[in-house]
């Protein structure tokens, strides 16, 4: 049996992103919000890391399985299905704490859900239609094959609800920084926003402009995903230093105010 370096590699820093995911959203989880409305906002963008996490987990199980040879294909359909599922879940949850800060109401959060549980089901009869029939090796990634992939229009338009969506409302989000004057606010809303744009923006800069195949490439758009996980959880933990020169409060300081 032939083992594969780089599906080993990129199971390992999947599972490792999983960890630093988790831990991301432990640390957010601790943070105390009044309002009722802003907790659940708050609860949603916890959902999002710890969904993150979980689909990061299960990828690399699946890479790791497919580089020792164990490419079971019902195994694998039923771990895309779950991904699928805490995909729509987490990619809700960020949405909505995106939506509910630029706007500050919280009437958006069922249409949301029941917008990404269409999405759901949308991309549940996708993987269904385009019939997997096998599980196929690539150097990075071990993905079903499918007898009748769906192409065209129905693929573009669940990739602009999935992801494009995020892009804009963390656009929407950065406009707030010229409303505010605090510069915690200030702050926070730099690092959160420009991190979800440029993590959401890059996979489709590195298929514009063909390096999505590249080994560097691979290596890159992980650490991507990573450095701006941990900016995030800069934005509301920042370093000793910050906090001293540009009088940077964070959330656990927050939280003792209280």
């Amino acid at each position: 049996m032939t083992i594969q370096d780089t599906l080993v590699f990129s199971a390992l820093f999947a599972l490792l992103a999983a960890g630093i995911y988790t831990y991301i959203g432990w640390r957010l989880s601790k943070r105390i919000v009044d309002s009722p409305e802003g907790r659940v906002a708050w609860r949603s963008f916890t959902i999002w890391w710890y969904g993150l996490a979980l689909t990061s987990f299960i990828g690399g199980l699946l890479n790791l399985f497919g580089a020792f040879g164990l490419t079971n294909l019902p195994l694998f359909v039923t771990a895309t299905y779950i991904n699928l599922q805490v995909s729509c879940l987490a990619l809700w949850g960020l949405f909505y704490y995106l939506i509910y800060l630029f706007t500050g109401q919280s009437q958006w959060l069922k249409p949301l859900a029941l917008l990404y549980i269409a999405c759901y089901i949308v991309l549940v009869y996708y993987v269904t239609a385009s019939n997997p029939v096998n599980v196929t090796l690539e150097r990075w990634s071990a993905e079903l094959a499918y007898r009748f992939p769906l192409m065209g229009p129905f693929v573009l338009i669940l990739v602009i609800l999935l992801f494009v969506s995020q892009i804009i409302g963390g656009l929407a989000y950065f406009t707030l920084y010229f409303r505010v004057r605090d510069v915690t606010q200030k702050y926070r809303i730099l690092l959160v926003s420009w991190s979800i744009i440029l993590w959401f923006l890059s996979p489709f800069a590195a298929i514009a402009t063909g390096l999505e195949e590249q080994d560097w490439w691979q290596l890159a758009s992980r650490l991507i995903g990573v450095a701006a996980a941990l900016t995030i959880l800069m934005a509301y933990q920042p370093p000793r230093w910050l906090k001293l020169r540009y009088g940077i409060v964070s959330l656990s300081e927050e939280n003792q105010r209280r």
